[in-house]
């Protein structure tokens, strides 16, 4: 809730101090004057201190006249002075009884995007100025950061705005702009719509919806934003798996494959994260674990052996020269195999790649003509009837084969299409995994190559050795046994590490989607739809109250779309509802204005709303609407205000007629001439 406590309007001449100060009470404001005196320019200031002028459209332009911003006379027979410096100042009171004042300049002062907010009541009971703090607006981030003052008025109102979706993809919170046509209807583009108008110029999708939503506090929209929160959680947690998952695989590829590491996470893997690291070894794809294993004894093995003499184990070198020169034959054609291989997979995988983006393009293509035919264009079926597209002569003898089969018709090959992708991305996907299994065969062929390699000019140097030397070939294999374990173990370590992030992130994941499948669907509940039908018979009470004759106020329906407005007519044995567009005359269209926002602002007295229990209405009284429809829409609005809230209103209905009506029901401020007016210097009170 916000009440308008004291509204302080200021612009100095050379010569002259022109003020205006309005109090406002609780319940129903009526500003009287007469046309052209300075009541819009009133309720304009309001708009205009607390940064809300793109509620009324793009341009940046401030929203006062000139009166605040160029010249200014006391009456229309006194001359013009020219505005030196003026500004706006207004006190607030919110539901928890905080007040603030705030300063914005127009002319002659500080950046009219600075509004400067002091703490208490300063403007109705004199409080000293002391606590200040300064903030900014129509700039990047007055929405969502600490210094926007978008960002405190929210707070100040107690608003949790919702984060809603743009057309761009994008999403940005509810701004303060787009809510405040529902608040407040200024007298140019205001009256020109039942909602709104609204500023569309912020790209929100559906932003009729979503104000209303907010303002009436639907379970709908807390179930969207609670499914818009878990869709970018589980959207962030698969991007994070993905840079976990390739910092894994790309350990793993370091020295062989990994497999069951799932491409997104899953609940499986959630409860039992399980993978198997895999190197390419002596011809065969073996375990880490069971590797590691097998080297450990190994070394093992060599630890325990004695050190003999070169003399005594010169046969077994050269067994084993013999051997590994064997050996190292084999593994040279095996890796030119798998590097002739691993080719001719990648040619495989350029062709299969290639034809994935010509058919995108095919089905590009044959989804814009298949769109095209559903306009209604000609284009591409008159070859199929054997007529010219240009000239439309027969052209089936000239121009065109003869043939007895048809060619599909364009959603048959559509379909084919789609087909073609689906199999060839998943040959492309195929072959991608066999491009993995290739690279760990040969990184695993040619470690196995490098370390006999290696092992053979230790032997061949063993055996240059004196005689009686003790041999160091033990010695070396155990070194490079120790080292090639050593490299298997960071691996494992590091597995191990992210194995546990992974399964970290796969928790959250399941736990997301499980809450995500549990929310209801993006439909009214029973409470939001008590809230809508209470406030269509709200309408339908005011409508009638207020003289509405375009049709039947009992024909009137809400929309469960946008919460518009419509009418439901019979055709034939069928109720039809329809947009309620210019069948409506302009008057009733005022009417149908009073009633639908007074209803919104009235609903806070039966359910828990967003609605702040504020509403203002500049020049109600539109398209030469009769008083008595006027007056019965004001003392609703008093007994809907007296019951909480506040309601201002500027008229220029006749004084004494708005005293006989509206005495004892509504805060009457009137003005025989121009609002702002001159004061003596020095009786003035400055900022």
């Amino acid at each position: 809730m916000i009440r308008l406590r004291h509204l302080r309007l200021r612009s100095f001449t050379a010569d002259q101090s022109f003020q205006a100060d309005i109090p406002f009470d609780a319940g129903l404001n009526i500003i009287q004057a007469p046309n052209t005196s300075g009541k819009s320019t009133c309720l304009q200031a309001v708009i205009y201190v607390l940064g809300l002028e793109r509620s009324l459209g793009p341009q940046l332009a401030i929203p006062l006249p000139y009166a605040m911003r160029e010249r200014i006379h006391a009456a229309e027979n006194t001359p013009y002075e020219m505005v030196l410096q003026s500004f706006v100042e207004l006190e607030l009171e919110n539901d928890r009884g905080e007040i603030i004042v705030l300063h914005r300049d127009v002319v002659g002062g500080k950046d009219t995007k600075l509004i400067q907010a002091t703490f208490g009541p300063s403007l109705t009971e004199g409080a000293a100025r002391t606590r200040q703090r300064d903030f900014y607006v129509l700039d990047s981030g007055s929405a969502v950061r600490e210094d926007g003052f978008h960002f405190f008025l929210a707070s100040f109102l107690g608003w949790n705005l919702p984060i809603v979706a743009r057309f761009d993809g994008a999403e940005c919170p509810l701004y303060l702009e787009a809510i405040f046509p529902m608040l407040f209807v200024e007298q140019k583009r205001g009256w020109s719509t039942i909602q709104g108008p609204f500023p569309t110029f912020f790209r929100i999708q559906d932003i009729a919806r979503r104000v209303m939503e907010f303002l009436l506090n639907l379970d709908v929209a807390q179930f969207r934003r609670q499914r818009s929160e878990l869709r970018n959680a589980i959207a962030e947690l698969n991007n994070r798996w993905t840079q976990e998952r390739s910092k894994l695989a790309e350990a793993a590829a370091r020295i062989g494959r990994i497999r069951g590491l799932p491409q997104q996470p899953n609940a499986e893997f959630a409860l039992q994260p399980e993978i198997d690291l895999q190197l390419f070894h002596e011809g065969e794809w073996v375990r880490l674990s069971t590797l590691v294993a097998e080297i450990d004894e190994r070394i093992a093995e060599l630890e325990a052996a004695q050190m003999e003499t070169v003399d005594n184990v010169a046969p077994q070198i050269e067994a084993r020269i013999v051997l590994l020169r064997e050996q190292i034959d084999t593994e040279t054609a095996v890796l030119e195999t798998v590097r002739s291989e691993y080719a001719s997979e990648v040619q495989e995988s350029q062709a299969l790649t290639a034809r994935v983006r010509g058919l995108e393009v095919d089905l590009r293509r044959n989804q814009d003509a298949q769109k095209l035919q559903r306009l209604g264009s000609e284009l591409g079926k008159a070859s199929s009837e054997h007529v010219c597209p240009t000239c439309h002569q027969d052209v089936s003898n000239e121009l065109l084969p003869t043939v007895d089969a048809l060619g599909m018709a364009l959603d048959e090959n559509v379909a084919f299409v789609k087909s073609q992708l689906e199999l060839y991305r998943s040959g492309l996907g195929a072959s991608s995994e066999r491009l993995q299994e290739i690279a760990g065969r040969y990184r695993g062929v040619e470690r196995n190559l490098h370390d006999k390699q290696q092992e053979l000019r230790t032997l061949r140097q063993e055996l240059l050795r004196p005689g009686s030397s003790p041999s160091r070939a033990v010695i070396e294999n155990l070194v490079r046994q120790q080292n090639f374990l050593s490299q298997l173990r960071s691996i494992d370590d590091v597995a191990i590490s992210l194995l546990d992030d992974l399964q970290a992130i796969a928790e959250r994941w399941a736990k997301a989607s499980d809450a995500l499948r549990k929310l209801p669907d993006d439909n009214l509940t029973a409470t939001d739809l008590k809230k809508v039908d209470l406030l269509t018979v709200k309408v339908i009470e005011q409508l009638t109250a207020y003289g509405f004759r375009s049709f039947q106020p009992a024909e009137i329906a809400l929309s469960t779309d946008n919460f518009r407005p419509l009418v439901r007519e019979r055709e034939g044995t069928e109720i039809v509802e329809k947009e309620i567009n210019f069948e409506v005359s302009a008057s009733d269209a005022i009417r149908l204005k009073w009633a639908y926002l007074l209803a919104t602002f009235e609903l806070q007295q039966n359910h828990p709303t967003n609605h702040p229990g504020l509403l203002i209405f500049d020049e109600p009284g539109q398209q030469e609407i009769d008083s008595g429809s006027l007056f019965a829409f004001l003392k609703r609005a008093a007994a809907a205000a007296q019951a909480g809230g506040q309601v201002i209103v500027s008229t220029s209905e006749p004084l004494p007629l708005v005293q006989l009506e509206m005495t004892q029901r509504a805060h009457i401020i009137d003005f025989p001439g121009f609002i702002l007016q001159p004061v003596p210097n020095g009786h003035d009170d400055e900022f």
